[in-house]
């Protein structure tokens, strides 16, 4: 097995439990915006300090425990909005476990979930009101709904089931309570070890676990991110990501906030460069696909402008004199910077794995761009790079004290092997599924990943693929979709694709792929085009092969407009996926052999 452990690189502070980084962060950065947010769309920026963050969660969690929700488990779903910062870091910091859900799941998916989490609270986003109310008419469990906004619930509803408040009246009792000498939640004894957040992974509610998380991972994630960079109190981060997701909550929220930075809760995604522009962004935490179009915008832009050409030269000279300590690339790229908001100086990508060349670019322009890796098991980073070391197409170094290892009998760099990962960020453990616990947590403290990768001789992390997915062939030979897709998606055209292998006999299995086309990445000529589309498919896939050992060669292809399906944080869901192509031959009574280079609608 081999092993890697992680640098640190800057001493920063080392929290017990949030409620330990909150007050921090309010004692040091007191006056300081914490968060910044339009009630509507275009509308006036309204601020909240540290100081105003700090005296709203006292009385939201003094307010709870009022209410009598000690100990209990509360659930937390909606949209991003500082209510739910408020109302999830209230939970954990003295009242009892807080259930971050998924804003996107279905209305089945939230009754069962709501039901495995044990919630007996259900603070929701008004978005999420009719969700709210169907949930109250199965669950009696639930002994209150709060609403993150007033002015939503029905007074009728109210009148019938008083199980209906606000958040605005739980922060009230909690005042009063606060004002009278209430200390019970201020003062309330925090286990660091103890489980205090409970998130469900994505999948069916059958399918889905629930990741066990104390404050001790969490803070231990913040304390690693921290001392491998370095960022200013002030700087303004945009949230992009879902805060149930795991890297938005726990980087994205509380390392900022250990920072003193300003998080910046966007309009939506198609509010996203004037909401850079208005707050002059400076750091940006996201997946790969926004990076991905982002960068694709911007090349199309160049190639039509006639200075794609000129650029490239320009970012080749730019890199020469940066070794000589002079840059101004700021300056040789300032258009693309006013593109892009024009303060934008750090991006973090996560979640899935990037071309090195989107990286690249951003870097070559004057931009950090940093790719990372982590699970929701780990709370989550457990590699990334930084201003130290960046080593691109991979994942980086493990961050501070955090051990990584490569399951393999090699001592070769490079050796193949499943990604294991050891610190006080891991997980303790699957909720109410030992099983399940014991087949990812190793008895000497290991998570078992699932990723497939290996390390460099630096100690780079490079990821190959998933376990899950992989492509065994009768010959014994494995394939890695991922590894496929990431060059299928370097097409010109392709937005992205599903790689997987179809077995067609026990003898046989055909690797096919599922290729989405964008006219938004197309070459003109071929906009509107479907059989010259399956041509220019056709052939670079062929070239791609040429590139590859036969055996991970593509033999079919279908291609689509339509985009796959996938989570809340952009990953594809093979699964669902495969069951749509798996309709689509049985619906046609065909096979992947007839369909390829076929042009569908799903």
């Amino acid at each position: 097995m081999q092993t890697v452990t992680g640098k640190t690189y800057f001493k920063v502070p080392h929290f017990e439990t949030i409620r330990d980084l909150i007050r921090y962060s309010t004692e040091k950065y007191g006056d300081l915006a914490a968060y910044r947010y339009h009630e509507k769309p275009g509308g006036p920026d309204i601020i909240q300090t540290y100081r105003d963050f700090s005296q709203a969660i006292d009385e939201t969690g003094t307010g709870l425990v009022r209410l009598g929700f000690k100990d209990q488990h509360v659930v937390v779903v909606g949209e991003n909005s500082y209510e739910w910062a408020v109302a999830n870091t209230a939970i954990v910091n003295g009242v009892g476990v807080t259930v971050p859900l998924d804003k996107q799941l279905p209305l089945s998916e939230v009754i069962n979930l709501t039901v495995r989490g044990k919630a007996v609270v259900f603070i929701y986003h008004p978005k999420h009101h009719d969700i709210a109310k169907a949930v109250s008419e199965v669950n009696s469990t639930v002994r209150s709904f709060i609403c993150m906004k007033r002015g939503v619930i029905e007074p009728e509803l109210q009148a019938k089931d008083p199980r209906f408040t606000d958040l605005d009246n739980v922060r009230a009792i909690g005042r009063e309570a606060l004002a009278a000498g209430d200390k019970s939640f201020i003062e309330a004894s925090i286990d660091p070890d103890k489980m205090s957040s409970l998130l469900f992974t994505s999948g069916t509610t059958a399918m889905s676990k629930g990741v066990m998380l104390c404050h001790r991972n969490i803070t231990h994630n913040v304390f690693a991110v921290m001392s491998s960079i370095q960022l200013k109190p002030g700087d303004r981060a945009l949230s992009v990501l879902p805060l149930h997701h795991t890297f938005e909550n726990t980087v994205g929220m509380y390392m900022m906030l250990g920072y003193g930075l300003n998080v910046c809760f966007t309009d939506g995604l198609r509010y996203l460069v004037d909401n850079m522009k208005e707050w002059k962004i400076n750091i940006i935490l996201a997946v790969p696909l926004l990076f991905e179009n982002i960068y694709h915008a911007v090349q199309k832009k160049l190639e039509k402008s006639g200075k794609l050409a000129l650029v490239n030269k320009m970012r080749k000279i730019a890199k020469v004199l940066n070794l000589f300590g002079i840059d101004i690339r700021r300056k040789l790229f300032k258009q693309i910077h006013e593109g892009v908001g024009g303060n934008l100086k750090l991006c973090v990508s996560g979640a899935a794995a990037i071309d090195k060349e989107i990286a690249q670019f951003f870097n070559e322009i004057g931009i950090d761009f940093w790719p990372g890796y982590g699970l929701t098991e780990t709370s989550p980073v457990i590699s990334a790079n930084n201003s130290f070391n960046q080593a691109y197409g991979s994942v980086g170094n493990p961050l501070a004290t955090i051990e990584v290892a490569i399951d393999t009998d090699s001592n070769e760099p490079g050796a193949i092997g499943e990604i294991l990962s050891r610190s006080p960020s891991n997980m303790l453990g699957y909720y109410e599924n030992p099983e399940a616990t014991a087949e990812v947590l190793t008895a000497d403290g290991w998570v078992r990943t699932g990723d497939i990768g290996c390390l460099d001789k630096k100690g780079n992390i490079y990821i190959t693929g998933r376990l899950k997915s992989m492509i065994v062939l009768p010959n014994g030979k494995k394939a890695f979709p991922e590894e496929i897709e990431f060059f299928v998606n370097r097409i010109p055209g392709v937005k992205e694709s599903l790689v997987w292998g179809d077995e067609v006999s026990r003898d046989q299995v055909d690797i096919c792929a599922k290729v989405v086309v964008s006219d938004d990445l197309l070459p003109e000529a071929l906009i509107g085009q479907p059989d010259k589309i399956s041509a220019h498919v056709a052939e670079q896939i062929k070239l791609i092969n040429q590139e590859m050992p036969a055996y991970k060669a593509i033999r079919y292809f279908i291609w689509t407009s339509q985009e796959l399906i996938k989570t809340t944080t952009l990953k594809v869901k093979r699964p669902e996926e495969a069951k749509v192509i798996k309709a689509l031959l049985a619906e046609n009574n065909t096979s992947m052999r007839v369909l390829t280079g076929k042009h569908i609608n799903t």
